[in-house]
Formats: C-alpha cells, structure tokens, sequence
C-alpha cells in the first residue's frame, strides 16, 4: 500500500481521505440523536477495487440497505452490534469498515464513527446515521487520521485467508498503538449458518465457512494480542412476537465476539 498522508482532521470531527461536507445536525433539542436525510445520490467508489472479487462487489450492490436492517433485527444481530457499542467508550476515534446502512453507528448513537463501504447505495443509507461514511475499498482506504478502535462486523466471511491477512496487517499499519481491532462473525454450526439462519447470509452467499478460533489464530500471527472470544447468541425480535407453542420462524443466530490490541510499543 501507498505512505498515507496523516493529514490532521477537522477540528473535533475524525475524518477519512477528506473532511465531509456540512450537514445538519444530528443532535436535537436537548442533545437528542435524531435521524438526519440520506444522501441526495451515492458516491460511487473506485471502479476497481484490488483484492475484493467482482461477484462479491456485484452482490453488495443489488443488496437493499432496509432490507439489511430488517433481517439484522429479525436474526438477532442488531443486539450483537448494541454489545460492540457498548464496547466502546466516548472518547474513542472509530473506524467501521464495511460499515453498511451505518447501524453500529445509529445503535452507539454515535455520529462521529467513521464509516467505510464498498457499496454507494450502503454508504447513501449510513449517512442518515454518521457524519462522514466513505464509498471506498476497505482493503485500501487510509484514514487521515489513526483510529484506535476498528470494527468489522460480519466483514471477513466474505473473504479468503489470503486476503484476510493482507486486512490486518493493512489496518494493523494506521491503527494507533495499544488500538483495538474489534470483529464479529457468525458461529453457526459451518461457520456461517444455515440457509434458514442468514437469510440474506448477511455474508457473500458462496464464501467458505470461517470458524472463530481460526480468526483468534489469524489476529495472533498478524501481530494482535488476542482476548478470549466472547460467544453470543442473541434473541431474535421474531422470536418475541411467536405464539406460544409455536416455532418461530426465523431461527437463532450465534456470534462470535474477538477483541485484539496492538501492542502499546
């Protein structure tokens, strides 16, 4: 990858490759976080983007941003990105990559999280939620400024072990030191769940399974210091409405939590 330009931020706004453009506000009266209008037209991205395959990006494409967030509530996984908010403290300069509709950022309240995604349509639905969400490849993008929190949240499915490992020696380079990495993947029974689990797959519907203690294994030898994987296995909003004595419809979903540091030194 190119030297990034550590260009200083805005004042009090942690950016990407450059600063967002004015938008309204997402504080209401009284400090109330309140949904702003989505972008008038999606950023297109890079026409190629190195690393990611052209059947994935086809895919993420033609995905629908509401639909996303429908089926993430429905799986349970909304309640899994409301435990990684809780992970994350206010002072902390947060970087999500594959951010999509922009729901870590809605669910932590948190505006100023820093999105990126390779879908323009992603990126038009999570500026509803965040103050600068960037159309770019998450293998290549270089904030201008060093987070010290990066999140991939059912992210790394998608790619090979191969490309993985390019990931996170890349976002071990521009993660700032004593940073944590933070990622979330589906621990079904094959790594990412049966069809009736996924649904939408949330993940590319053709990528191999990944297991976590392959992930914690992974983060290790890229230079990570690794805590004990966190297991959750959400209650799906489905599951609450079922009749009594009648299976839900939409089965449980289990993740898989992994927090790795980069070292202080």
């Amino acid at each position: 990858h190119p030297c990034p330009v550590m260009a200083a931020a805005a004042e009090g706004a942690y950016s990407g490759r450059a600063a967002p453009a004015a938008r309204s506000s997402s504080r209401g009266a009284g400090g109330v976080y309140r949904r702003r209008a989505p972008a008038a037209a999606p950023a297109e991205g890079p026409a190629v983007m190195t690393g990611v395959p052209d059947a994935l990006r086809a895919w993420w494409s033609r995905v629908d941003p509401a639909q996303l967030d429908h089926v993430s509530g429905e799986t349970g996984r909304i309640e899994v990105l409301r435990r990684v908010a809780k992970m994350l403290s206010p002072g902390d300069r947060v970087l999500d990559l594959g951010c999509g509709p922009g729901l870590l950022a809605r669910e932590a309240q948190r505006p100023d999280i820093l999105g990126v995604d390779m879908s323009p349509n992603m990126v038009a639905a999570a500026s509803q939620w965040m103050e600068n969400a960037v159309a770019d490849n998450i293998l290549e993008y270089w904030p201008t400024e060093s987070p010290n929190v990066v999140v991939l949240c059912n992210v790394l499915e998608s790619y090979s072990l191969e490309v993985r490992r390019l990931l996170y020696s890349h976002v071990r380079e521009f993660l700032a030191p004593g940073g944590r990495i933070i990622v979330v993947v589906s621990a079904g029974k094959t790594g990412l769940g049966s069809a009736s689990e996924s649904v939408l797959d949330l993940v590319f519907p053709t990528a191999a399974p990944v297991q976590a203690d392959s992930i914690e294994e992974e983060l290790t030898l890229a230079g990570f210091e690794v805590d004990l994987p966190e297991l959750l296995r959400p209650k799906p909003a489905k599951q609450a409405e079922a009749v009594p004595g009648e299976a839900t419809k939409v089965e449980r979903r289990s993740y898989a939590v992994l927090v790795g540091r980069r070292p202080a030194f």
